[in-house]
């Protein structure tokens, strides 16, 4: 018996829908954008029309999936883009599966994962799929076709729903089969002021998967204690075990990015880290750990880096402040902590033994020591004392600021705040990057 061809639109902040039932004679379905990894700073946020949408789509009895644009470079990275869609989406009950956006970031092509390898970009959508699966929601990959011959090894993603766009009147993608094709981005609805994206849905999918557990490795991998070296290639692919349990990480999250074989990790380091992972609740995506030599001098690291001793990593938790974490590792008694306190900054920890915190301001700043991360430096602006806030922050500067923008005054900066900061900056012919610094706060009061 032959599955009934439906049409599937989908839909992003770019989509401003006035009316939700006018969409139900045309879609079968949609798709819509839970949010996306930041091209530059690399920072997770949330597609501001995400739960407006949501809400339109369930009133009308629309079905729905989802779909999330990566600029992830590495695997952690991708497994946390996974979580993070997961935790957005708990609450759902998705018809079609939650894919996996891989294209170019924007036309210039100069994006922090446009440049990858076309084996680590599949490597990494791999990555992101596995972990929606062991979340128990079936995944998949969407591309251009020439994205899929060309970016990917379209074969190793086949296992997953595959949604390929080419915009003609005929579909010529031949590397796999495929759910989905998308075949024009131009598609009219009466009455709604707004381009659509168009497929063709060719299968019947699930949203979800028989299996919601860990699909854990065939033998986990218990470290000796304190910093030792082990092999990438022979248990790369093996769990981590903390005192017999399972951790949340693989020993390949803490290679050296120069490809080396060896790993040089220390126990306490995943102790710490793995620690941040059960208090938050949220995915670690480390970006940095072990260092070679060579490659420490690449990146310009101090020549006493404890990365090249296996005893330091620089990571982000998805959706939680960098500040938050610092603070939180100072309270469990970390004693060598780095805050980079920036837009696309990280958090460093290292198992150093004498206590040293530290903070760097901007990208190209100086660090420098400070007794404890438990405050946002504040300054006065027009009689008000104020402190530079972006997304991810939290409390009552946030919440002041949302009271002078108008918006949901809940003190968590999140997608909603950022657009009204946005549109604010834009209006007042400043530079539009959603923080708010000491200048948008200037024209603010």
């Amino acid at each position: 018996m032959m599955t009934k061809v439906r049409n599937v639109g989908d839909i992003s902040k770019y989509n401003m829908i006035r009316n939700y039932p006018l969409l139900k004679p045309h879609f079968d379905g949609v798709i819509v954008r839970i949010g996306y990894r930041g091209y530059g700073a690399g920072v997770i946020k949330e597609d501001a029309r995400f739960r407006e949408h949501m809400k339109g789509l369930i009133d009308c009895r629309i079905p729905y999936g989802f779909y999330f644009m990566s600029q992830a470079v590495t695997e952690s990275e991708a497994a946390a883009e996974a979580e993070y869609c997961y935790g957005m989406t708990e609450g759902y009950d998705p018809a079609y599966p939650t894919y996996y956006d891989s294209e170019l970031s924007n036309p210039k092509g100069n994006g922090r994962a446009d440049q990858l390898s076309r084996a680590d970009r599949t490597v990494i959508a791999k990555a992101f799929c596995r972990r929606m699966e062991e979340l128990g929601r079936r995944a998949g990959v969407y591309a251009s076709k020439s994205w899929f011959e060309t970016r990917l090894y379209a074969a190793e993603l086949a296992a997953y729903s595959i949604w390929v766009a080419q915009y003609n009147s005929a579909c010529g993608y031949k590397a796999t089969a495929y759910d989905m094709w998308q075949h024009t981005d131009c598609y009219r609805i009466p009455g709604l002021d707004t381009r659509f994206d168009k497929s063709y849905c060719y299968a019947e999918l699930e949203g979800g998967v028989e299996d919601t557990g860990r699909k854990a490795s065939a033998d986990g991998l218990p470290l000796s204690e304190g910093a030792h070296s082990y092999s990438l290639r022979r248990d790369g692919q093996k769990r981590i075990l903390i005192d017999d349990r399972e951790s949340n990480f693989l020993l390949r999250e803490f290679r050296c990015r120069d490809g080396s074989d060896e790993i040089l990790l220390d126990s306490g380091l995943v102790e710490f880290l793995q620690k941040v992972r059960d208090h938050f609740g949220k995915a670690v995506s480390v970006t940095s750990a072990y260092r070679t030599p060579s490659h420490n001098r690449s990146v310009n690291g101090a020549t006493s880096s404890y990365h090249m001793k296996g005893k330091a990593a620089d990571f982000t938790v998805t959706g939680v402040s960098n500040r938050e974490v610092a603070k939180y590792l100072q309270g469990i008694g970390a004693k060598g902590i780095g805050l980079y306190d920036y837009t696309g900054g990280f958090v460093h920890v290292d198992t150093r033994e004498k206590k040293y915190y530290w903070q760097q301001d901007a990208r190209n700043g100086k660090a420098y020591g400070v007794s404890t991360f438990g405050r946002m430096e504040t300054y006065q602006v027009k009689g008000r004392m104020v402190a530079t806030v972006r997304y991810n922050d939290r409390g009552d500067y946030v919440r002041f600021l949302q009271e002078e923008l108008g918006v949901t005054a809940d003190g968590i900066f999140g997608a909603e705040t950022e657009e009204a900061v946005r549109i604010f900056q834009k209006t007042h012919c400043l530079t539009v990057d959603g923080v708010a610094g000491p200048k948008t706060w200037d024209a603010l009061l």
